[in-house]
This record gives structure tokens, sequence and C-alpha cells, in this order.
């Protein structure tokens, strides 16, 4: 009888260091050699969450996951970004889980004139669908609170790259995007932005029409000070960019104007600045960075006319003579004629 008590207790023994031992390996093994991104949306179950962990190779033995996850209490299922490291165990991997570790991504949003575009580029890099970032966007206790409207919200909005969670909310981007619009208008860019006679929406608005003047930054505070000139001799911008947006509010940001023709200069707008002084009411496009500065750090010279060059460079003629302007602009009119751009 004591033999048969030793033998079994002996067996016994070997079983659960066999258990144990195969339970050490299973949690504590690496289970990828590369880093794996994984997701996890809102609102799935424990079920969705092993079988994305599966198909991304951190799942071999599904009763040891679920026995650990047990004992280390894993029941809130926490959304969002996780990136698993080459050599991840799954004993790792459930921690990251069960604590909610995300890791953060970089967003960037660029060349964008509406705030629909701005939530359609948003949408695509995080979790929420551009439908209920616009609604966040066009939220009337939002323009209330901070006296906002459609067209001047773009001026929030500076394109950057930023650091976030892949689940921030609509709400949650909006209030980054409040304290990000505080830190860039610093003291020093207030001081600035007074010392030209123009408060930072004017400098937004102004800066949205030197974005859409020129891509080329280097060019972009020489186009900044030309429009101060005009501003400070009284005259008209007479910027065809405010023209197009004009002729698109009117009929549909759909269209793709390429020539403005010389009907178009007398559209009833108060954003055609050929027909009204002064700049426009509200930015014509969600300004970047690049134009902000440039308003900000105008080149200070005398010029007053700009025309685009005919080699279709994207430079401009600058110049102080209408004269010298008219044959600038006529040259160029002769190629887009030659291009067979019309419209």
């Amino acid at each position: 009888m004591k033999k048969l008590l030793i033998r079994t207790f002996t067996l016994l023994f070997v079983v659960a260091s066999a258990g144990t031992y195969f339970v050490y390996q299973q949690l504590f093994s690496s289970l990828i050699t590369e880093d794996k991104l994984v997701f996890i949306p809102s609102g799935s179950t424990y079920h969705q969450v092993k079988d994305s962990l599966r198909v991304n190779g951190l799942l071999d033995n599904e009763f040891v996951f679920d026995m650990v996850c047990s004992k280390k209490n894993y029941v809130k299922i926490h959304p969002g970004r996780y990136m698993f490291t080459s050599g991840s165990d799954l004993n790792g991997s459930i921690n990251i889980l069960r604590l909610g570790q995300q890791e953060p991504m970089s967003i960037i949003f660029n060349n964008v004139s509406t705030i629909q575009a701005l939530a359609g580029k948003i949408s695509k890099q995080i979790e929420s669908d551009s439908l209920s970032l616009l609604n966040a966007f066009t939220n009337v206790e939002f323009y209330e609170k901070y006296s906002y409207n459609e067209a001047s919200v773009r001026k929030l909005f500076i394109p950057n790259t930023y650091e976030v969670y892949w689940t921030i909310s609509p709400s949650e981007f909006l209030s980054r995007m409040q304290k990000e619009f505080g830190k860039f208008w610093t003291y020093d860019r207030l001081e600035l932005a007074k010392s030209k006679g123009l408060t930072p929406h004017e400098v937004s608005v102004l800066a949205s029409i030197v974005q859409k003047e020129s891509s080329k930054i280097e060019e972009q505070p020489i186009i900044a000070g030309l429009y101060m000139n005009r501003l400070n001799q009284n005259m008209k911008l007479q910027s065809d960019p405010t023209v197009i947006y004009a002729l698109n509010e009117r009929d549909g940001f759909d269209s793709k104007i390429k020539r403005v023709l010389k009907k178009d200069l007398s559209i009833d707008s108060p954003y055609n600045t050929y027909k009204y002084k002064g700049l426009p009411p509200n930015p014509i496009c969600i300004p970047e960075m690049s134009a902000l500065n440039s308003v900000l750090n105008a080149t200070a010279h005398e010029f007053i006319y700009m025309c685009a060059k005919d080699d279709f460079s994207g430079y401009h003629n600058f110049t102080k003579s209408w004269i010298q302007h008219k044959k600038n602009a006529n040259a160029f009119q002769r190629a887009l004629t030659r291009k067979g751009v019309m419209r």
C-alpha cells in the first residue's frame, strides 16, 4: 500500500510538473518573429479579441489563454491599436490588453480646403468614421461656445503631425485641436500679428489665400508681403483663389476650376476680392503652418502684382509695374490657351 501511494504521488508530481512546464512554455515562449499591429475595435467581444490575436499568430493555445485571462481577471475589453513586438509572449500580450496599453500613432492632415475633406482624411487614420467627425466639426453648441461657424472653424485645424491614440473620439480630437491652436498662438506670434495690424483670425484668412496661390514654401512669404502691400495701400487684393472659392461656394465644391474668366470677376460674394476691398470674412481653406508663418514673417518688398509663370512651374512673376504685370498676365493666358485649359 505504501509503495502504491509513493508511485501515485510520484506520478501526480510528474504530471503536475509536466503541466506546469507546459503552461510556462506556453506563457513565456516567443510567439512572433516580427512586430505585429493588432486593432481591437470598440464594442469587441472577448471572442473577437481572441480571433484578432489568432489571425496575427499571438494565440497558439486557447486553453492556456483562457486560463490565464481568468487568473488575471481580464474581463474589460479595451479597444485600441496595440503593438506586439518581435519576441512577444502570451503573458506579456495579455498584460498589454488587460491594461489597455495602446500604441500611440501619428496622424497628419494637410492640403484640405473644407471640414468635409478634413473629416474624410482623419477618418482614414483613426477609428471614428467621417460622419461622426463631421457631426462634431459642425456641432452648433461647439460653434456657439467658441464663436465659430462652418467657415471660420477652419482656422482651428492647423495641419501638422500629431500623436494620438487610434480610439480618439471626435470630441477629444476637437479638444486636442483647441489645445494645439492655443499652443501655436504664442505671445511672440500674437505680437507679430499685432505689428502687422492683423488679428489671429485675419492671419488665418490671409494665410489661406497665400496657400491657395502657391504651394512653394519659399514663395509664400513674398506673396504674403505682396498682399500686405495691397492692404496697406487700400487696394483690392484681386486674388484668383478667392474668386474660385466664391464660385465653388455658389456651385458646389466638387468643381475643378483651373482658369478664372473675366465674367467670373463680377460674382457678388464677400469672398470675391476683385469686387470687395480687404480680407474675405473667413479662410478659403485650412491654412497650413508654413502659410501662417509666411504671413507673420512676410517679406518686405515693393511688389503689388503677381502672375503665375507661363512655364507652369508653379512659381510666379512679381512686379510693381502694371505694364510689366500685363505682359506677364498675357503670356500666362496664352500658355493656358495653348495647353487647352479653358476652364
